[in-house]
C-alpha cells in the first residue's frame, strides 16, 4: 500500500503507526530525500529503500511504538558501518509516531442522520466503526469518509466493543434500536447514545427494567441523544448536536499556547547517535 493510503488507513482503524521520512541523503543510497514508509508494529507500507538499512528503521519505529513515545526522533545511519550496505552512503531518517486515538465511537446506522454523524466524526481525533444491518448501505461508496460494515451479529459485535467505547443507536427500526441497547448494557459498556425523544426513552426504559436491568445501568443510556442546547430537527443539525455532546463531554487534550520556537522544536527533536560498527 503506498504510503499515505497506508496513513488513511491505520488512523481510520485506530492503529498506532510511525512515518519514516528520508530526511537528508549523502552519497549513494538506495532512495532519494522525501521518501516514506509507514510502520505499525505487525506491518509495514512502501520502502525507504530495503535491505538491512530499512530493517534498522523498522526496529527503531517499532521501539518507539512499544514505548508509547510521542515525540519525532531523528536517526543518522551510515549504510556501511550501520547496515552493512555497499551503497557507502548515509541516510538521515524522521520517525513520527502516532498513537491510537483516545477516543472510540461506534455508529450504528447509516441513515440520514448516521451518514452526517460519521462525516463530521471523520475530521476528528477518534478510532470510528460504522454499522448498518442493511446490506444496501454498507460497504465503500467512493463519498464516504469511512466504509461502512454490515451488522450481522449483534451480540458479538457489542461483545468486540471496548467498555469505553462511544456507542451511538441511530437505526431505521426500533427493535434493533432496542436490542443493540440492551447487548450495550449487558457488556458493560459505559456510554450508550439513543437516537430518540423522551417518550422512546421512557417505554425502552420500561422493556430494559422487565427484562432485568438495573435503574444504575438503565442510567447509562442518553436518549434523546446529543446537546440539547443544538437546536433544529434536520440531519445536519441532530448530528452536529451529537457530535457536540461527544466532544462536551471527551474534550481533547489542550496544546499549550503561543507558537513555538526552533529551540524548542529542536528540543522536541532527540537527536539520535550514529550506531556503532
Amino acid at each position: 500500500m503506498h504510503w499515505h493510503r497506508a496513513i488513511g488507513h491505520h488512523a481510520a482503524s485506530g492503529e498506532p503507526y510511525v512515518i519514516a521520512t528520508v530526511l537528508a541523503t549523502t552519497g549513494s543510497t538506495p532512495r532519494a530525500s522525501s521518501s516514506k514508509m509507514v510502520i505499525t508494529a505487525k506491518g509495514t507500507d512502501d520502502t525507504i529503500g530495503g535491505g538491512q538499512f530499512e530493517y534498522l528503521v523498522i526496529e527503531q519505529a517499532r521501539e518507539l511504538l512499544a514505548q508509547g513515545h510521542s515525540g519525532a526522533v531523528i536517526a543518522h545511519f551510515p549504510l556501511a558501518a550501520a547496515a552493512t550496505q555497499c551503497c557507502g552512503g548515509s541516510v538521515t531518517v524522521l520517525l513520527e509516531p502516532f498513537a491510537a486515538p483516545p477516543c472510540q465511537v461506534a455508529v450504528f446506522g447509516a441513515g440520514h442522520v448516521g451518514e452526517r454523524v460519521v462525516a463530521l466524526l471523520a475530521d476528528l481525533p477518534v478510532q470510528l466503526r460504522w454499522l448498518d444491518a442493511r446490506a444496501d448501505r454498507t460497504g465503500d461508496r467512493g463519498t464516504r469518509p469511512v466504509p461502512c460494515e454490515q451488522l450481522t451479529d449483534v451480540e458479538g459485535c457489542i461483545a468486540s466493543l471496548a467498555a469505553s467505547t462511544e456507542v451511538m443507536i441511530l437505526t431505521h427500526d426500533h427493535q434493533l434500536d432496542y436490542d443493540l441497547t440492551a447487548q450495550c448494557l449487558r457488556a458493560g459498556v459505559q456510554s450508550v447514545g439513543l437516537i430518540g425523544s423522551q417518550t422512546k426513552r421512557a417505554r425502552f426504559a420500561q422493556r430494559l427494567a422487565q427484562d432485568g436491568f438495573a435503574s444504575a445501568a438503565i442510567e447509562r443510556v442518553r436518549c434523546p441523544i446529543g446537546d440539547p442546547a443544538v437546536q433544529g430537527k434536520e440531519p445536519m443539525a441532530i448530528a452536529v448536536g451529537i457530535v457536540a455532546d461527544l466532544l462536551h463531554r471527551r474534550p481533547a487534550a489542550q496544546a499549550p499556547e503561543g507558537a513555538l520556537s526552533w529551540q524548542q522544536i529542536k528540543a522536541q527533536l532527540v537527536q539520535v547517535q550514529e550506531p556503532s560498527a
